[in-house]
Order: C-alpha cells, then structure tokens, then sequence
C-alpha cells in the first residue's frame, strides 16, 4: 500500500517537496503562514551576496586607514 505524494517546488529553493509542507527539507526555509507574515524587509538582505560585499568594504576601508597610518606618517 503506497499513498502518492503530491510535490511541489519550495518558493526559496525551488528543489521538490511534499505539498503542504511547513519547512523545507532543502534549505530550511519557513513555508507556513506566520513564517511568512513575519519576515520584514530587512530579511530580504541578509544573504551571502550582502555580507561578502559587506566584508570587502570593512577590508578595504581598513587597508586604506592602515596604508594611511603607515606609509603616510612617516
């Protein structure tokens, strides 16, 4: 006795999960209602992309304060 699975694809991943599913099994991401009423317009910009850009301009305003320091000091 087998029961059919209806599939549908995760709104965030797009990898298949079971219809009706509150969490993808992929990525984690919260597929209920009050998962999604929640999340606020900053959510949307915390991803890899902002962060690893994030961190090149903490390194390079730091390279240039330290480039300022030493070099130009002297």
């Amino acid at each position: 006795m087998s029961v059919a699975k209806q599939l549908q694809k995760c709104p965030f991943c797009l990898e298949p999960i079971v219809a009706g599913a509150t969490r993808c099994k992929h990525c984690q991401a919260d597929l209920s209602e009050a998962g999604q009423k929640k999340k606020t317009r900053l959510a949307k910009y915390q991803t890899f992309r902002v962060g690893f850009l994030s961190g090149l301009l903490f390194s390079l305003i730091l390279a240039l304060l330290l480039y300022a320091h030493f070099v130009l000091d002297q």
